[in-house]
Parts: C-alpha cells; structure tokens; sequence
C-alpha cells in the first residue's frame, strides 16, 4: 500500500460532545490521501464507544486507548507522530472542527514552498454548540492571502509577544522538522504548544493562509481555562520566555523590553494577585515603569511588534 501524504492525529480527553463533530469533519476533508490515528487518554466519558464507531473505515488506521491518564496532550502528540506513516502532520485537537479544505489548502501551499516547514490558517472562533463567536486573534485580518516568511523572521515578529499559532487545528508541518524539537516543551502544560510550534518554525519558511479554515471550539473543558485560574498559566509563560529568549540570544536590553511587556500583562489581568509569581520570576513580572516605557518604544520601532 502506497503510504500517505498526510497523517491526521486526533488527541482525545473528554471531548465526547465534540469527537463525532470533529472525526467527520477530517474524514469530510476533500483531500484525501490521509491517514487518522485517534488516541484516547483514558477518558471517563462516552469517547471510547464514539471512537470504537469509526474502527472499521479504512483510512483509521491506529487507534490507541491509554489504560491511564498521562494529563498530558503534549505526550500524546508524541504517541501520535511516532506512529504517523504521512510527510505531513496534522494534529487535529478532538474538540475542534475543519471546514472542508483545510488540508487540500495547506498542503497544496505546502508543496508549491519547498522550503516551508509548515502552513497554517486563520480561525474562527465557535462555542460549546459550534455557533460561531465575534472573538477574532488575527489582527491581520482574514483577506484571502497567502504570506510566506523565513522562520527566523517570523519567529521574531510573529511568535516572541504572541503565539500566533494558537491551536494545533489550524497547523500542518512537515514530519521531519519534528526530529529537531526538544521535548521541553512537553513540561508546559498551558502553553507547550508555543515553544513546540518556535522550534518547527526556525528550520524553515513559514506558509500563513489568511483565510478561517478552522473551527476553534471555545468551551469550560479546555485545560487553558483552568491553567489561568491556578497561575500555571504564568508559571509557564515565563518558562517559554526564558527558553526563547535564549533561543533568539535576546540581548539585556531586548530582555528588559519583554519584562515590561510582561509585568503590563501580568498586572492587568491580576492586579494584586499572585505575588508570589512575581516572586518567583521578577525578570518577567516585576518589571518597573522604565521597562514599560523601553518596550513602547521598541514597539514603534517594529522589534516586538504585537
């Protein structure tokens, strides 16, 4: 059997509103030269018998039920590309859903950059029923075009303030960028994906389709919702912070730019809140009214442009 072009992952925990949604949706794709590989983390919902209705169609060709949790989707994307036969990956989170040619989109822009290491697309945004939301996270718009940029560049004006590759659904990248990317980011549990996403996007050119091919559920299940009410949220920020700026060998002053961007945040949505998060990473957090003023500057400038 020849092998195929796209292996498509679905991470399951807990998603049995949303699985049958989003299985369809892949299958629906009108590219298909696909593989599914559907994993289960233990779930102590429906998931499994949801699942176990799609055994039979040809292109499931693994399915994987943990006998234990491991509390970590990061680890089961792991699982997942270990398996995976395609060039291409594409992890599909079990709670989201794709319009129809997502995949023939991103992977045709794929093959037309020899030198890109991944595409990806615009979102919009749904709630629990899969209505469709106001909320927008793209402040280039969604005009239709096709932008390519080295990865290096892009990791600078793209990734450093925000990770504007926010969900895994909206991504397809070449298999074996994957070899080069430390597990580090498996440690962070709300915002892993981040620092997954920069060391994929530095061995290449980078595809963005602005165009919503992508259904982002919004929801209260979503471990982000409970990461930032726990401050694992901040505690991980920091961690990706501190990990790209070593990355991108920030200088002192760059760094001092990133404190006042941060401490702005950090202050914003907690005021007098978790102090001992400030504590904990005063070169993020605890920045002062110079740094603040440091990074505005930085900003007219284009260095880290929001």
């Amino acid at each position: 059997m020849p092998l195929p072009v796209v292996s498509v992952i679905v991470p399951n925990y807990n998603h049995a509103p949303y699985l049958r949604e989003r299985i369809d949706s892949v299958l629906n794709q009108t590219f298909q030269d696909f593989e599914l590989i559907i994993l289960d983390d233990c779930s102590t919902d429906d998931s499994r018998c949801v699942i176990e209705g799609y055994a039979d169609d040809p292109r499931v060709t693994h399915i994987v039920m943990n006998e234990q949790n491991t509390g970590n989707t990061f680890l089961q994307w792991e699982r997942g590309i270990q398996l995976a036969k395609g060039d291409y990956i594409w992890i599909a989170e079990s709670d989201d859903v794709a319009k129809p040619n997502l995949l023939e989109t991103l992977v045709g822009e794929l093959r037309r950059c020899p030198k890109a290491v991944v595409a990806y697309c615009h979102s919009q945004m749904i709630d629990s029923k899969s209505q469709p939301m106001s909320i927008t996270w793209h402040k280039h718009g969604s005009s239709g075009k096709v932008e390519v940029n080295d990865g290096s560049w892009f990791l600078r004006h793209r990734m450093l303030i925000h990770n504007h590759i926010y969900n895994a659904s909206m991504t397809v990248f070449l298999k074996a960028a994957f070899n080069s990317v430390p597990k580090t980011y498996q440690r962070y549990r709300y915002c892993g994906d981040w620092l997954f996403w920069n060391y994929i996007c530095r061995q290449g050119e980078v595809i963005e389709v602005c165009r919503p091919l992508n259904l982002y559920r919004q929801h209260e299940r979503k471990v982000t919702m409970d990461s930032q009410h726990d401050g694992r949220k901040w505690r991980d920020i920091a961690g990706i912070m501190r990990e790209f700026s070593d990355m991108l060998q920030l200088s002192p002053l760059q760094r001092r730019c990133l404190r006042g961007r941060w401490t702005k945040r950090f202050l914003k949505e907690n005021g007098d809140r978790l102090p001992e998060i400030r504590q904990e990473f005063p070169e993020l957090y605890n920045g002062n009214s110079m740094d603040s003023m440091l990074y505005e500057v930085w900003k007219l400038f284009g260095f880290l442009r929001e």
